[in-house]
């Protein structure tokens, strides 16, 4: 995950899931998710989408379970406190460990795979439908 020009303590994913540790934002997408599954449910008079969304709700609770991974960065949410660093060929201190490193990709990859699979299991059935008819 490391290329000559970039320093070892950032993780490719920063910029991207940095603002998942924004309180506001999670609280948005949870009530728009809440909002649509009600409406989905009037309009089609059938209260599964209400179940559907919900699990939007859920995925937005784990990514607030998992903000000190979003808000310090992958690799640094991993990183243990009162250490000596060692440098990086800049000269700009490297606060994590290889160990911790490969520890935050873990995290990492499990929050997508949960993102998937509750998405999936929450609107699979529905998406089936809509392409095959049954």
């Amino acid at each position: 995950m490391l290329t000559p020009n970039r320093h070892p303590d950032r993780h490719i994913l920063d910029p991207i899931v940095r603002p998942l540790a924004s309180k506001g934002f999670l609280i948005f997408i949870s009530l728009a998710a809440f909002g649509a599954g009600i409406t989905f449910s009037l309009i089609n008079e059938n209260w599964s989408w209400m179940n559907r969304f919900g699990a939007v709700v859920i995925v937005a609770g784990l990514f607030f379970t998992m903000s000190p991974l979003f808000s310090d960065g992958i690799y640094k949410s991993q990183s243990g406190a009162g250490r000596f660093a060692d440098l990086h060929t800049d000269g700009t201190p490297i606060i994590t460990t290889a160990e911790e490193r490969r520890t935050g990709n873990n995290v990492a990859l499990g929050i997508v795979i949960t993102a998937i699979g509750t998405l999936t299991n929450a609107f699979g059935d529905l998406l089936g439908n809509c392409i095959y008819g049954f």
